[in-house]
């Protein structure tokens, strides 16, 4: 039987194909998995956790806001503090008589006398009331294979402008804050952190807040409150246009009143920071993330989308947090 044309070039097609087909390339592998398959390891972290101000600390945020909130401030503010300072007399009796005169007076010269000062202050009172209400840290993470966590906050983070300020607890002669919990991994690469429990030095950290990043955001180069408000207001004018008129004295000791009293608003501000810490602040949290291994060996190196929920408050008073978040990386 005869094999016809057409038949003949297809079995002919076919062998060739088949041949093709035994020289073609083996199909690539896989990509390597982003998930690990562990949490282990060592990992540095950064949180930002968003709180209502504690009642403790309001009354630290209403003595800036005193100096500008009253209809014929800020030169009844400076000048009821600077003669308070003033020795008790004839001139500081004289003087308190004056001060809705002399008030008037300043406040129309107050490009003279405290051109900064206004603007000053509210950078002051809106800096801390940012750092009050928006908590940064900088931490470390150690997990074991078992999933025993040891999370210690080493830092915090001030953010106020484009460019955060960090300080390490110890250059600020503040203890860091060792915490252990537990850590799980599911299949899918979701990471849990579970509920634990730390101290939040409240006070400790406004204060460290307000002088070494909202400070010298307000004043370039000043280092504390006292610094920063003595700069924004030039005692000497104020002491002449004072003595001026009040027709008494000399322009001297309003000029050492002024300075002493900046001294003594400063002195207020961290004591009212320094008693918040009186009743100690807990921070109780529970904390999800996304795992990512980056090379594909098994072992997270990134965490990603970082969220915490929890309470922040004392025993007997406790608030949620609000918005929360954190990310961290394999330590090197």
């Amino acid at each position: 039987m005869s094999i016809s044309p057409r038949i003949h070039s297809l079995f002919a097609l076919s062998i060739a194909w088949l041949a093709a087909c035994g020289d073609a390339p083996p199909a690539p592998d896989a990509p390597p998995s982003t998930i690990p398959t562990s949490p282990a390891g060592a990992f540095t972290m950064t949180s930002a956790i968003e709180i209502a101000v504690p009642a403790a600390a309001a009354p630290v945020l209403a003595t800036l806001v005193a100096a500008t909130d009253g209809p014929d401030d800020p030169a009844r503010y400076l000048l009821d503090r600077v003669i308070a300072t003033l020795p008790d007399g004839t001139i500081k009796t004289i003087a308190a008589t004056a001060v809705p005169y002399v008030a008037a007076y300043v406040n129309a010269r107050l490009d003279d006398v405290a051109p900064r000062f206004v603007a000053g202050i509210d950078a002051l009172a809106s800096g801390l009331s940012r750092i009050a209400t928006h908590l940064g840290t900088t931490e470390t993470l150690q997990i074991d294979a078992s999933g025993a966590a040891l999370r210690t906050i080493t830092g915090a983070r001030f953010e106020l402008g484009g460019v955060p300020v960090a300080v390490r607890f110890g250059d600020a002669g503040l203890p860091d804050i060792a915490t252990p919990l537990q850590v799980s991994l599911d299949a899918t690469g979701q990471l849990a952190l579970g509920d634990h429990t730390h101290a939040l030095p409240y006070g400790a950290l406004l204060q460290l807040g307000l002088d070494r990043a909202v400070v010298g955001s307000v004043v370039p180069g000043a280092h504390d409150l006292a610094a920063a408000l003595t700069e924004l207001v030039d005692c000497d004018q104020l002491g002449a246009a004072i003595a001026d008129r009040v027709g008494l004295g000399s322009a001297t000791p309003y000029r050492a009143a002024c300075r002493t009293a900046m001294i003594a608003v400063a002195s207020e501000v961290y004591a009212g920071i320094a008693a918040i810490d009186q009743v100690p602040l807990g921070l109780e949290v529970t904390g999800t993330a996304v795992a990512y291994d980056r090379d594909g060996d098994g072992t997270m190196d990134e965490l990603h989308q970082g969220r915490w929920t929890g309470v922040v408050g004392t025993a007997a008073l406790r608030a949620p947090i609000s918005a929360a978040s954190f990310t961290g990386t394999a330590a090197p």
